[in-house]
Order: structure tokens, then sequence, then C-alpha cells
């Protein structure tokens, strides 16, 4: 089962529908791969953020070390791309398809169990 992070913001000015946007993810997502909001003992290979402004008040150090590439949706952008509201959950999913692409070249990665 691939572990995929998952880290909200405080949602104090949510531009965006945060929760239905990480359900809509969700139901994208392959059977073999899961969002959770728990701190992994070792750092995730790919974590989405979601922040509900541009702001992005999580994008912190701390969270950062969380996982190896990070997936920030901020508002209507994703990585400081402006996307329509619709097409976001579509996008996080073709970076995290990418993202899993580049674990499974890179010589540390393992397979998963």
């Amino acid at each position: 089962m691939k572990r995929i992070g998952l880290k909200y913001c405080g949602g104090c000015n949510p531009q965006i529908d945060r929760t239905a946007l990480v359900v809509e993810i969700g139901s994208l997502l392959p059977p073999d791969c899961r969002l959770e909001t728990v701190k992994p003992s070792h750092a995730y290979g790919v974590a989405v953020m979601i922040c509900g402004c541009p702001t992005a008040c999580a994008d912190r150090p701390d969270i950062r070390g969380m996982a190896r590439r990070w997936i920030r949706v901020a508002g209507n952008t994703i990585d400081c791309e402006s996307l329509p509201p619709v097409e976001l959950a579509a996008r996080v999913i073709e970076i995290i398809d990418r993202a899993g692409m580049e674990d499974n070249s890179h010589p540390d990665s393992q397979p998963s169990t």
C-alpha cells in the first residue's frame, strides 16, 4: 500500500472546499494508494498540503520535513500554478503519478509490500 501524506491548514480563510477536494483526490487514487494524516516515522515519498487560501500557512519547515516531495494546494493554485477549482484534484493526481515514477527510479526506493 502506497501511503501519501496529507496536511491541512488551519482553515481560517478557505477559498476552496478543502474537505471536498480531499474526498475527490481520494476517489481518483488507485486502489493501492491511500491518504493519511498521521505523522510518519520516516518521511513520506510524496504528500499533499491542502491550504484553503494562497497564504499557505501550513507550509512551514517543520512540516516540510515530513515528506520528500510536497504538492502544495493553496486556494486555487497548485505549486504556484493557478487552476480552475474543477481541475485541482486531477492535477494533484497527475503530480502524485509523476512523483511515484520518480520514486521508483530512485536507488533508495523500496518496493511496496
